[in-house]
């Protein structure tokens, strides 16, 4: 029973809601229709403002941002006063940037939006900021490619240096080694075979055609000759000597018998023939000593001075000889083939392959430096896609400000009626 009764009394306030309101229709509409006018007012009187937005790549450097995409957001929202705007009277006609911020998911990517009274100041104002970003990361990557194009340059200067002077340098030398240690070679092994066994041979001639023949000789002529001579004068002073003698012999046995005067010329006969006996008797000895001289030191000096040159120089002028063949000039020739084979091939393997392997090398460097300039490795802060222009005004939102005042209006309106009555019950 009480269930219905509040039934009923809420049946009755709601006619009587309803009816209010009937009643007052016409101040609703009006009260609508004035709140919805003046905000259609407000709206159209309101400068239009228009939006443009961007999307900007951050730069890199090696594949690493040139700035931390967090710092870089907030110092752009600082200097440009996104946050904490200080509108003055021109500001919407230089143009404001409304927003900047990160796209999520992509950590790269900032968008930037910008307001003004047209859209050209708008698109200006995002130049702005986007010239700004790039302005702030040339001279990081002014001081890169600087430092790429001194490593170039020197990495080229080593090319240079390589070709201009370790080339030439080492080819100037094999053809030193080729002009003259070669030629060097060729002459040793020349005068080796034309002067020195030439002159160990004519040395042997010498030695056999001459020198051993005149030793020859002069042991024939001591032993059949000399040896002879000095015989024979040894019996002629030895047959002088017999007759100095018997003449002195003879003196003194008729010196007795003879008188005073002929005793002093036999005295002084006597004394003749003593001088020549002593005389005598010394060229004997002389001439004996001279045969014992030869025959015991000079004929064997020259028989050891024969066999010597017959069984000693001369062997070694032949084995001297052998030496240069064998050894001296298979050296000489063993050491201009290790010139070529060894020195030049050596020399011509580090041109061909260690120097030239070298350039390569350095010419990959090159190339991997160029490649860190191109825009695959090194790249400024830049649009992505073009300008994001929007032909019609962003703000005021008309229809929206007109539609929130109409629902606004009529509420009021409502509302006030509602006020209105309750005042005049009480």
């Amino acid at each position: 029973m009480q269930e219905n009764i509040k039934q009923y009394e809420d049946e009755i306030d709601l006619r009587e809601l309803f009816k209010t309101i009937w009643d007052k229709k016409v101040f609703i509409v009006v009260f609508t229709l004035l709140v919805t006018i003046l905000a259609g007012f407000y709206a159209y009187s309101k400068t239009p403002i228009y939006e443009v937005k961007s999307y900007v790549e951050i730069g890199y450097i090696n594949k690493e941002k040139i700035e931390d995409i967090d710092a870089l957001e907030h110092k752009l929202k600082v200097l440009f006063e996104v946050e904490n705007p200080k509108y003055e009277e021109d500001s919407f006609e230089k143009g404001i940037v409304s927003s900047i911020k990160q796209i999520k998911g992509v950590k790269s990517f900032l968008e930037i939006k910008t307001e003004a009274i047209s859209n050209e100041a708008a698109l200006n104002k995002n130049k702005e900021v986007l010239k700004f970003i790039q302005e702030s990361s040339q001279e990081s990557i002014k001081q890169y490619e600087i430092v790429l194009e001194n490593t170039i340059l020197n990495k080229k200067r080593e090319i240079d240096f390589i070709n201009e002077i370790n080339i030439k340098n080492i080819k100037s030398e094999i053809d030193i080694l080729k002009e003259q240690e070669l030629k060097n070679i060729d002459t040793k092994i020349a005068i080796l075979r034309n002067q020195n066994i030439e002159s160990v041979n004519k040395e042997i001639s010498l030695l056999k055609t001459q020198e051993i023949p005149k030793l020859r000789t002069q042991i024939n002529f001591l032993v059949n000759s000399k040896i002879k001579s000095l015989q024979d004068k040894i019996i002629y002073h030895s047959k002088s000597l017999n007759i100095y003698t018997n003449e002195l012999d003879k003196i003194n046995k008729n010196i007795e018998k003879s008188d005073s005067t002929t005793a002093m010329v036999a005295s002084v006969q006597i004394l003749n023939y003593q001088n020549l006996i002593t005389n005598s008797q010394n060229q004997i000895k002389d001439l004996e000593l001279q045969i014992e001289v030869i025959q015991n030191e000079t004929i064997p000096d020259l028989k050891y001075k024969l066999e010597n040159i017959t069984n000693v120089q001369i062997k070694n002028l032949e084995y001297k000889k052998a030496n240069m063949l064998s050894v001296d000039i298979k050296d000489l020739e063993n050491q201009r083939l290790n010139v070529s084979n060894e020195k030049i091939r050596k020399l011509q393997d580090k041109i061909n392959i260690e120097l030239q392997t070298k350039i390569s090398q350095l010419n990959e460097e090159i190339d991997t430096l160029n490649f860190k300039k191109s825009e695959q490795n090194l790249s400024n802060t830049k649009l992505v896609g073009e300008y994001i222009v929007n032909n019609f005004p962003v703000k005021p939102k008309k229809s929206l400000i007109i539609s929130v005042a109409f629902v606004t209006g009529f509420i009021l309106s409502i509302f006030l009626v509602f006020l209105i009555n309750f005042i005049r019950k009480n």
